[in-house]
């Protein structure tokens, strides 16, 4: 009985002892109100600790929306963590590691890969409907744009950066959609991105769609969509914001980063990518850098 005791206290011990939040992915890695790429074990578990450092009353159901973000908002002020952007990172987790140490958490389901191979990566991962993406820090390191080689799949909605011919990064993606409804014609047109080889043109980290955007007059929004199609009196146009602007055309498609990065194609016809992901690829290409976009 004395030795049941003891392993159930053992046991117990270790449960905790090995619960980290530093082992999880980072949440939700400023997907704002896409769809969470992390497991709804590790939400869950965020929204326990933030009720209980925070003595707040949220929703514990897995599920990352916008009164966790506020939440997690609310906890980085708390403790003073920069920036205060909903979104938990090194340092988020790091503190939560620090003041949630009493308390008991549902186990978590991580999925382990060698973070050297995109095979193992494959393997673990359904590249079509996961969010999760692939770095190969080391390989990323080495990328200078002239070795580089940007691969779109638009079968998987995946982006892939070869670095020498082996693949440092893949992500998740948005393509142009097939059928695509204009919010102001109520037309639906084919916005499919172009296929075929392309280079980067263009690198502007801060830019302004010139086609895409909205209307206003006097404060308030008359029109939103192709500035080409507006018909109404005189207004002020406010371009898309396209952060970590890449070119790939004359015509306007390109790379850009996005809160709305889906599993479905669903854009005008430029691809779309997270805002981590935009900014590692936009650091590591250059003009000329080769970009495919193939099925």
């Amino acid at each position: 009985m004395i030795k049941i005791l003891l392993t159930s206290l053992m046991l117990f011990s270790l449960v905790h002892a090995n619960h980290t939040f530093k082992i999880y992915n980072d949440i939700c890695e400023q997907t704002d109100t896409q769809e969470c790429a992390n497991e709804p074990t590790q939400v869950k578990n965020l929204q326990v600790a933030l009720n209980d450092t925070l003595n707040l009353d949220l929703q514990v159901d897995g599920k990352w929306g916008e009164n966790t973000k506020e939440a997690v908002m609310k906890f980085q002020e708390e403790y003073n963590l920069s920036p205060v952007a909903g979104y938990v990172g090194r340092k988020t987790k790091a503190k939560l590691d620090e003041v949630t140490k009493s308390l008991t958490f549902s186990k978590v389901k991580i999925i382990k890969y060698d973070s050297k191979s995109y095979v193992a990566f494959k393997k673990k991962v359904n590249l079509r409907k996961s969010f999760k993406v692939f770095k190969n820090k080391r390989l990323l390191a080495k990328a200078n744009g002239r070795n580089t080689h940007i691969k779109v799949d638009i079968s998987d909605q995946r982006l892939l950066m070869l670095v020498n011919g082996k693949v440092a990064l893949s992500s998740p993606c948005t393509t142009g959609a097939k059928r695509k409804l204009e919010p102001n014609t109520r037309v639906i047109r084919d916005k499919r991105t172009p296929k075929g080889i392309f280079k980067i043109t263009e690198k502007i980290s801060n830019k302004r769609s010139t086609i895409f955007g909205k209307y206003y007059r006097n404060g308030k929004v008359v029109y939103t969509g192709d500035r080409r199609k507006y018909r109404g009196p005189k207004a002020k146009y406010v371009g898309a914001a396209l952060k970590n602007w890449m070119r790939l055309t004359s015509s306007g498609i390109g790379l850009h980063a996005s809160q709305y990065v889906k599993r479905n194609p669903g854009t005008n016809g430029c691809i779309r990518l997270p805002f981590n992901v935009a900014n590692t690829v936009f650091k590591k290409v250059n003009k000329g850098t080769k970009v495919s976009i193939n099925n």
